[in-house]
């Protein structure tokens, strides 16, 4: 399942991207920037070094192929690949798939980051909420 920000209840606390264990998370003005693992991958589909590949659904990226290139960052449409400074190495987030369980989700105190599905539900619950109560007043 894909993970979705919600900025409505981002409260920039940050704990998601001090949890990230690869540092492949950055909360940028209540907004956590992280790969949304995107169906058809610009950045897997651009890396001449075949250093990113699409395991179950997530995009992952094998540092020891990546020679820095940055071009998966530069097509990223979320901004969610960074080149470290330091390794010269492109990070992004793998979704924590080597431990069956994404971090940011389970610290975010407000579930800014959740599954896109839940996301999807909240807000429909939302709107149909409001229309209730627009509804109600006639």
């Amino acid at each position: 399942m894909k993970v979705m920000p919600n900025i409505d209840l981002c409260v920039d606390c940050k704990k998601c991207e001090r949890a990230c264990p690869i540092n492949a998370i950055h909360v940028f003005d209540g907004i956590p920037i992280r790969c949304m693992h995107c169906e058809d991958a610009p950045c897997l589909n651009v890396c001449p070094e075949d250093a990113i590949k699409k395991i179950d659904d997530k995009v992952v990226l094998n540092p020891d192929k990546c020679v820095g290139c940055a071009l998966c960052a530069e097509v990223c449409p979320v901004g969610a690949i960074l080149i470290d400074k330091c390794t010269k190495v492109a990070v992004k987030c793998d979704g924590c798939i080597e431990r069956g369980s994404e971090i940011c989700l389970e610290v975010c105190p407000t579930k800014a980051l959740d599954y896109y599905e839940n996301t999807i539900e909240n807000k429909r619950a939302e709107l149909v909420s409001k229309l209730k109560k627009l509804t109600s007043r006639k």
